[in-house]
Parts: C-alpha cells; structure tokens; sequence
C-alpha cells in the first residue's frame, strides 16, 4: 500500500487514477501528518481540513463515476500566505493585513484546483515576502536552524512531507532560497510565464510565481498547470506553454554546461563547494560538457534587486505603513523606509543597469545551453540570525543567502534549484540550473539527469512521533 505521505506528486496521481488511492485517504494521510510534525515546525498558517476533506469527497465521486480528471486529481497542495484563496484571509504575515476573507482564487490556485490538487492549507511567509529567515518557522533538517524564505512555510512543508506541492514567490530567490535549505526542488519560471494575480506584491518588477515540490518531475507537472498568460495580470507574457516534461530522460549528453568561478563559486563555504564541485563532475560522467564561463555585469546584481525592490515595496506599502507602521515588523519597517531614500534617479539607474546584466546573460548563453551554480553560498542559519557568512566577510542574512539567486530575477531567465548534497553538519545544499528565457524544459531536463544519478530528492528528514508532536 502506498503511503501518499512519502510519494510524490505524479505518483498520487497515478495511485488516485487507478484506484489505488482514495483521494480522502491520501488528504487524511496529509492531515495527520500536519498535525503531527507542524506544531514543532510551525510551517502552516492554516490548515483547511473541513474545505481538504470534502474537496476531496468530490474528486473520489468523480473518479468512481469514471469522469475524466485534470493532471493533477486528489493531490494536495499548500500554498504561501500571499496568495488569495476564497473564503481565508491572506495575512501576508503581517499584522498590518486585513482579516478579511478573499472572495476569490488567485489565479494560480484557481488553475491547481481545476487540474483536480486539493488545497490542505495556507504556509507561513517572511512578512510580506520581504527576509530570508520566515519566522516563527523552523528547517525540517534541524529545528534550531531557519527553513529560507520568504517562501520558507512552503519549503519546510514539502520538506517534512507535508504537502507534496507548495507554492512560494520569488523576488530574489524566495523559492530557491528555501528549496535549497530544506533539501527540495524549487522552480522560478521566466518572469511573466506564470500569473501573479492574486498575489501580495513585494516587487512589481521582480516578482515571481512558481512551486516548490519534492522532485523535478513534479516541478514539471506543476508548471504545466501552472504557465500561461493572464490577461488580469499586466506582467503576464503572452508565449505559447510547452509541455514541460517533454525533456526529461533525455540525459545532459551532448550539453553544454557553463560553470561561472568568478561571483558564482569564490565565496562558498567548504561543505556547499565540495557538494556542488561533486555534482558538477556527476553531470560530466552523465554526458555533459563543462565549460567555464564569465558572467559579465552579474555583480551589479545584488544592488540593482535592493533598489528596486525597496523603492517598489515602499509604494505599494505607503498608506498602510505611513498610517500603522507599529503593526509591522522592526526589519520591513527598516527595509520600507530605506526605500523611500532612494532617488528616482537611483531607481532609473538600477532599471538601466538591468540590461547590462541581461546583456552579460545572453553572452553567457551563447556558449553554453545552461549555467551551473551553487544556489546559496552555504547552509541554513541558525535560527535568530541576522548576519551570515559569504566569502571572507560577514553581512546581513538577506544578502548572504540571495548573493547567488538575484541574477534570475535581474534577467527573467528560469532558474531551478535542486537537491545536491549535505554539508557536514548534515544540513541541505542545493545545485542552481539556469537556463535562458522560456527555456525550462531544459532546466528540468538537467535536473532530472542530476537527480536520476543521486538519491538526495529522496532523502527525508527527521520524521515526527504522534505523541510528543516533536521532529526526532
């Protein structure tokens, strides 16, 4: 008997379809289990077991009755507290938010729903998607040390197998940055490919929406629900959605990977360099070949997302922060006033120098199909930090874990973060597969090589005990 818990998403599905698996077991299966392990990890805001429960009465009628289903029937999913779900608050974290419900989907949760996912709950979120660290909640992988975020609800969920799909957004790394940490798989799209309806700002500009799972293959069924173009949502790009799966198995022989020393691997901790130098040579036993490249204007990345998303935070949280700024956090307090000192010329002049890095990407891409990198320079903080390591210097934690992510969201391009390895400490590292704009088939075709080769998506954390609610 398959215990829906510890499968994956494509493979509840198949289970559901074949009537192996009920669809009211596989949400209780999930239900318990949250209530199990979730009070000592704290990643769920809200868990909507009554709304679960009979959604999922209704797909085991329509399975018996023999109707077709949508790809993704009886699995369940979560989704980050930015979203907008019928008939729940979307808190953002914040104290500063409304309680009142929303009245309708976001877009996204609209498109899983009508693939058949059934929606378990609601995961924590940095207040309003701006930090890295998502208190109160805490990494699966050691309960004294922070999930990533903001998205990092959603990464220590899948984590913890608490929900085999999670969505997260991404402003400068808010999936990959958790994914990462938590030992999953995490998938920023090209900007605009999935819609952002629905979904509290943080950055009109470098916001992105896209899920968190426990496989590449998952990943991929996810966003195949997940792309195509919005016509509410103004960022949305209109470009035909391919099947994203369409390339898995097909190996990295042949491929040409790009390996960037310089910014991308100079200021790594010792276990995330041997675990990411590791996965490099296992993509060359597998085909690949590895060429080194230069980035060219990728450094100017991290000042470029700080401006531009502080000064567009800042406008979309004026009235409210200007009218309550007691109901916010001390650190977005700080973060939203920074905004409001830069200069519309700083701001311009970030947007401009945008394009230098573009340009710096598609030199890059002209030589290679995709970019290797670690994700994060090193492992999970520990909880309450505010400061961390990279390279030979000490800054704030934001910065550290976004060092290697930002340069996605400057250009737009996809960027996939898989499971690589562990540290000695035994805490998660992930390997950054970009591609260029609109090409994620060929992220996950390289993920899933890499992944085919390892067992470290497989690898499941402490598991919980019923009786003391705890992660052992």
């Amino acid at each position: 008997m398959i215990d829906p818990t510890q499968a994956t998403a494509l493979a509840i599905n198949r289970g559901v379809e074949s009537g192996e698996l009920d669809p009211v077991d596989v949400v209780d299966a999930y239900l318990e289990r949250i209530a199990a392990v979730d009070p000592a990890l704290e990643s769920f805001v809200l868990v909507a077991a009554e709304e679960a429960r009979a959604d999922a009465a209704i797909q085991r009628e329509a399975v018996r009755s023999g109707i077709p289903g949508g790809p993704l029937r009886g699995v369940p999913f979560a989704v980050k507290d930015l979203y907008d779900t019928a008939g729940h608050p979307t808190r953002s974290g914040s104290l500063a938010s409304s309680d009142a419900p929303a009245t309708a989907d976001a877009t996204t949760v609209s498109a899983l729903r009508d693939a058949g996912a059934i929606l378990v709950g609601k995961t924590t979120t940095h207040e309003y998607a701006y930090g890295v660290t998502t208190p109160p909640t805490k990494n699966p992988w050691g309960l004294d040390r922070v999930p990533g975020g903001s998205s990092g609800g959603s990464g220590a969920a899948v984590g913890a197998r608490l929900a085999p799909i999670a969505m997260g957004t991404d402003t400068g790394g808010s999936i990959r940055i958790p994914a990462a940490l938590c030992g999953v798989t995490g998938m920023k799209a090209t900007y605009g490919r999935v819609s952002k309806r629905g979904v509290t700002v943080l950055s009109w500009t470098l916001d992105h929406a896209g899920p968190l799972t426990t496989t590449v293959a998952d990943a991929a069924a996810a966003l195949g629900v997940l792309a195509g173009h919005d016509a509410q949502d103004p960022y949305s790009v209109r470009v035909a959605v391919p099947d994203f799966s369409e390339l898995l198995g097909r190996g990295v022989a042949g491929l040409r990977l790009g390996v960037s020393e310089k910014y991308f691997c100079d200021r790594l901790e010792p276990g995330v360099a041997s675990a990411f130098e590791n996965a490099v040579r296992e993509l060359e036993r597998a085909g690949a070949t590895i060429v080194p490249v230069t980035f060219p204007g990728v450094e100017l990345s991290p000042d470029i997302v700080g401006v531009i998303a502080s000064v567009e935070a800042a406008s979309f949280h004026q009235n409210r922060a200007n009218s309550r700024p007691d109901l916010f956090g001390p650190d977005v307090v700080d973060a939203l006033r920074a905004g409001h000192l830069h200069t519309g010329v700083a701001y311009v002049d970030a947007q401009r120098a945008r394009s230098v890095v573009t340009a710096g990407m598609h030199s890059v891409f002209a030589g290679v199909d995709a970019l290797l990198s670690p994700t994060i320079a090193g492992t999970a903080p520990v909880l309450g930090s505010t400061r961390s390591a990279l390279g030979d210097s000490e800054i704030d934690v934001l910065n550290s874990l976004n060092a290697l992510t930002v340069p996605a969201n400057v250009t737009g391009m996809p960027a996939l973060s898989v499971p690589c390895g562990f540290d000695d400490a035994g805490l998660p590292v992930g390997l950054q597969i970009m591609t260029p704009p609109f090409q994620e088939a060929l992220a996950f075709a390289v993920g899933q090589a890499f992944e085919a080769r390892t067992d470290f998506a497989a690898a499941v954390p402490t598991t919980a005990t019923v009786k003391t609610g705890e992660l052992l």
